[in-house]
Parts: C-alpha cells; structure tokens; sequence
C-alpha cells in the first residue's frame, strides 16, 4: 500500500486544497492523498467518494489508482516504470464512486486529469487526479514515478486519451485531460455524471512517449603552445584549447622552466622576461570544469634564449706610401714660377760665392 508521504505530499497537498496545477520534478515513493476513510468491498460508502475501497478484488487498493506501463507490453501495470528512449507508455487511472448502488448517489462534473513532469531528468513522476463537485473528498490524487539511466522527457501524444467501462471500449476524451482544467468522463455519456456502484466505474488511459536527448560527452583538451621570443630575452605565450559539451576552463598554470614561481591566471595570452640566456621548457596546465570533477591537460613548448653579442667595429686601414722606383731621380716638387725663379736666383748666389772663395787663395799664393 502506498502512503502520502515527504515533500511530494506537501505538493499535492497543496494541489488539492488550492486547485493548483502540479508540475512534477522531484522523485520520491509513488504516493496517494489526501488520508481518508476508506472502506471494503464488502462495506462501501455511505456518501460520495472516489477511490478509497482497500479490497477491490480487481485493482486492490483503489487509492492507487495511477499506473502505467510499457504500451508493447503484455505486463501489469506497474506503480514504478523503468523507462528507455523512443518508449511508448501507457498511463491509466480507475476511477469509482465508492457509494453504495442502493443509494443511489451520482457523482457531478467529474473529471480525471494526468499532469505529466516537463523539465529533463533521471527520476521524475506523473500526478493524477479525480475531481467532482460533490464528492468527499472534492479531490483525490495519486502518482507514478518513471526511472531512466539518463536525462529524459515524457511527452503526450496527441489524442490518444480514452474512456474503457461497461459502455465504452476506447471513447476518445479531450486532450485537457493533460491539463490543469481535466476531462470530464462519465458512465453512458461524456457527461462528468458517474454513479454509485463497481459496475459504473471505468478506466482513463493516455499515451506518453519518453525521449531521451543524446548526451555528449564532455570535451577538453589543451590543443597548443604558442611561444614567440623577442628581443631583450622576453617571450610571449599563447594557449589554444578546447572546452565544451559541459566542460569549461577554469584556470591556466604556466611554468616558464626556469625555476620560478609559476603563473596562474585565466588568460590565455601572458608574457614573461626571463633573466639569463639558455634553454626553457614552458609548460601549461590547464584546468577544466567537467560536471562536479576537475580535470587537467597539459602543452609544452621548448625554446632558446639568447642574447645578440654587439659586433667589433672594423680597425682602420692605413694609406700605404709610395714606394720610389730603383734608378730613377725622384720627380721634383711640383712648384710655381715663383719658385722657380728663387730656386735659380740660390743657385746663382751659390756658384758666386765659390767663384770669389776659389779667386781669393789664388791671390794668396
């Protein structure tokens, strides 16, 4: 037997005193509600009321009167579905006016609405409902959950809604019965009126079909190491990655291969200025986000510090001298006619100075 329970209870709980529209997005244990009286087979209801019967000897416990099932499957109906992708299910909901035939009590507007969960998930569930206006309680309400091994939807399929009982074998119903207003049902006719008695209750199936989106795995890598040296020993890095399908970067360690403190930052592009010349091995780690782990991936680069030495400025080449010719006079200076006539003018006053040095030691003898 289910019971109502956790805070899936305080969801319908809510549902069924205000009316509002419940949206199913947290699993738990299938459950029923509102508590109630409930009653045997053998001893129904003095009053109106939907689904509270424990021995029913066809459903059991009526309160749970949501179920579904694989619609290729000869299986029971089950109040937990293992579901898969692409599925069909099928969903059903019993209803019965618990009042007793003698009585003769008819059950007004009644209605059966199935509010089926919308955002993606592994575990999830259907809520049910049964409404009539003169009924106690007014409203009923039970779930199915559904079970996947990955995120999945549960969509209804357009017109498949139908009403089974001792008149109806498949009657089409309108498609609000998947939303928050319902469809009306009936015994004889779509017309919310359902008496009191096991022989005027029936069934309200609808088909769901499950869709699982194909789930990427989440890809990072570090794909490339940029690095350009430039002048004055300093180099610039640039990092080229891949972070997607959920992955994302976090941060960035660059170890310069030197021995200093690395450098962790987000940014893809850093510079550096290393202090003496040699050889470097620079190394990025980058750190990723990938779902609730954090994963790492590496690239190198190795280069080559070195720093130009000044060149030598050339030594200056001497003009060589002229070297004179063997066994000829050496060309005398180039002069002017002034020059020339001095030079004749000394040579003069020369040769008149030896003709009176040679005429005096003549006269001495």
């Amino acid at each position: 037997m289910r019971i109502f329970r956790s805070k899936r209870t305080k969801l319908i709980a809510l549902a069924l005193t205000a009316g509002i529209a419940l949206v199913p997005a947290i699993h738990t244990l299938a459950t029923w509600g509102p508590s109630r009286p409930t009653f045997t087979w053998a001893h129904p209801a003095t009053y109106i009321t939907f689904d509270s019967i424990t021995d029913n000897p066809v459903v059991g416990d009526e309160r749970g009167f949501l179920s579904g099932k694989d619609a290729n499957s000869s299986g029971n109906v089950q109040d937990k579905i293992n579901v898969h992708d692409g599925e069909e299910v099928v969903l059903r909901v019993y209803f019965h006016n618990n009042a007793a035939s003698n009585l003769h009590l008819v059950a007004q507007n009644t209605r059966v609405k199935i509010l089926l969960p919308h955002a993606p998930s592994t575990s999830t569930y259907a809520a049910g409902y049964i409404s009539a206006d003169n009924a106690n309680p007014r409203v009923i309400a039970d779930t199915v959950d559904f079970v996947g091994d990955q995120p999945f939807t549960i969509e209804y399929e357009s017109g498949s809604a139908q009403l089974w009982n001792n008149i109806f074998q498949g009657q089409l119903l309108s498609d609000s019965v998947v939303t928050d207003s319902g469809a009306l049902v009936g015994y004889d006719k779509i017309d919310g009126k359902v008496p009191g008695c096991a022989q005027f209750s029936g069934y309200v199936t609808i088909k769901v079909r499950v869709h699982m989106p194909q789930v990427q795995n989440p890809q990072y890598s570090c794909d490339a190491l940029n690095v350009t040296v430039a002048e004055q020993r300093k180099i610039n890095a640039t990092v080229a990655f891949t972070a997607k399908n959920g992955a994302s970067l976090n941060s960035i360690k660059y170890d310069f291969g030197d021995g200093s403190t690395p450098l962790v930052t987000n940014s893809t592009n850093v510079s550096y200025q290393y202090a003496k010349d040699g050889t470097f091995t620079i190394t990025a780690t980058l750190t990723f986000n990938v779902g609730n782990t954090t994963q790492t991936a590496e690239c190198s680069k190795t280069i080559t510090i070195s720093t130009p030495t000044p060149p030598t400025p050339p030594t200056p080449t001497p003009t060589p001298t002229p070297t004179p010719t063997p066994g000829k006079a050496a060309p005398l200076p180039n002069t002017g006619p002034g020059d020339v006539i001095g030079l004749f003018s000394g040579v003069s006053a020369t040769a008149a100075g030896a003709h009176y040095l040679v005429s005096a030691r003549r006269n001495r003898r």
